[in-house]
């Protein structure tokens, strides 16, 4: 868990050598960005951020610590914030130094350049244990006091501490709001079934397998609209289908209570060309063979029916994100190729494989 301490302090700007980057006058396009990452996962969190970072242009991880992460890339926060799932914050990076370094750090910090900017120190903790967060705060705050007038009401810019391995300093461009997935979790929904993926991870999946928001997506395997929900509020033009008609008016029920619009039909998943579509990618959770049903078809023949649908219905090198209890039940090879996989333990006798898979 990440835990903080916050000081609001005034003016601003950061280290010297930066001073030019910051400059009104000079556009900045390439940019390298420390994202806090959640910790749920060990894989999910930083494929998601490379991938939206992906989608605006080039992209290379700098630096990984603990669950932190720095990238360089040609992004605009704006084409990409609104849709991450699984991080805490995003700054705009500034400096790493060791730890020990850190007190001398914020002691060489220019704050003479925008005096009447009102500025907030935050520290978040990674894995380190050998500090206390508020005294520290206390002590670099402090620091930046002697230097300026204090200003604890409204902070127009906040830097960012994040403490791992080393002290990765940032200024903070978004705290993502995270608890919107929670509000959207199935249980507080009209239509509810057990068998829902968490909103988080419907999105991550989304993130992970759509190139862009203008991404023509389909959930061929609706279920509750979990996937459709997320898809349909980035923006997406979304389409459903799922066998069953109770899921199809479940899935309606649930969108419409959140007032998204998504085109859905009830059909088998081998007859999705009658969308009459060719999909940008098709993001789905299908059944498992356990609690939903399967109508008594074989797991292995319906992932099979699936994939021939799927490599039948989407563009040039359109993109598959799938959940599968077994990555062997998952015939890809002849039409797909495999860009990433993970798990995830849900309990002792389901474990969920994140699966993205690329047309051939």
């Amino acid at each position: 868990m990440i835990s903080e301490s916050t000081i609001e302090l005034s003016p601003t700007l950061f280290k010297k050598e930066l001073n030019t980057i910051y400059a009104k006058s000079i556009p900045v396009r390439y940019m390298k960005y420390l994202f806090e990452l959640s910790g749920e996962h060990p894989d999910l969190p930083i494929w998601e951020v490379e991938e939206l970072l992906r989608c605006s242009g080039n992209v290379e991880l700098i630096e990984r610590d603990s669950t932190a992460a720095i990238f360089d890339a040609d992004a605009l926060p704006d084409q990409f914030t609104n849709r991450i799932a699984l991080s805490h914050y995003l700054s705009e990076y500034i400096a790493s130094v060791e730890f020990d370094h850190l007190t001398s750090a914020i002691e060489s910090i220019n704050l003479s350049e925008i005096e009447s900017a009102a500025i907030s120190i935050r520290i978040a903790e990674g894995k380190r244990e050998d500090f206390n967060v508020t005294e520290l705060t206390k002590e670099f705050g402090a620091i930046l006091a002697s230097k300026t007038k204090i200003d604890l009401i409204k902070p127009h810019t906040r830097f960012r501490i994040y403490i791992g391995d080393q002290a990765h300093i940032g200024k903070e461009i978004a705290k993502i709001d995270r608890g919107q997935y929670e509000k959207r979790k199935n249980r507080y929904l009209p239509f509810v079934s057990p068998i829902s993926i968490h909103p988080r991870l419907a999105r991550a999946l989304i993130n992970l397998t759509a190139r862009s928001v203008n991404s023509k997506i389909l959930d061929p395997f609706c279920g509750t609209g979990a996937i459709l929900i997320e898809a349909a509020m980035m923006g997406m033009e979304a389409f459903g289908s799922d066998i069953s008609d109770k899921m199809i008016e479940g899935s309606e029920v649930n969108l419409g209570n959140l007032k998204l619009s998504v085109h859905l039909e009830q059909m088998d998943v081998g007859k999705m060309g009658d969308f009459g579509e060719k999909f940008d990618c098709i993001v789905t959770d299908p059944p498992y063979g356990r609690s939903a049903s399967t109508r008594r078809e074989p797991i292995e023949q319906l992932y099979s029916r699936a994939l021939v649908a799927f490599s039948e219905n989407l563009v040039v090198n359109g993109r598959v994100g799938i959940v599968i209890p077994e990555i062997d039940t998952l015939d890809y090879e002849q039409d797909f190729k495999l860009l990433r996989k993970t798990s995830i333990r849900v309990h002792r006798s389901l474990t969920r494989n994140f699966v993205v898979l690329e047309l051939r």
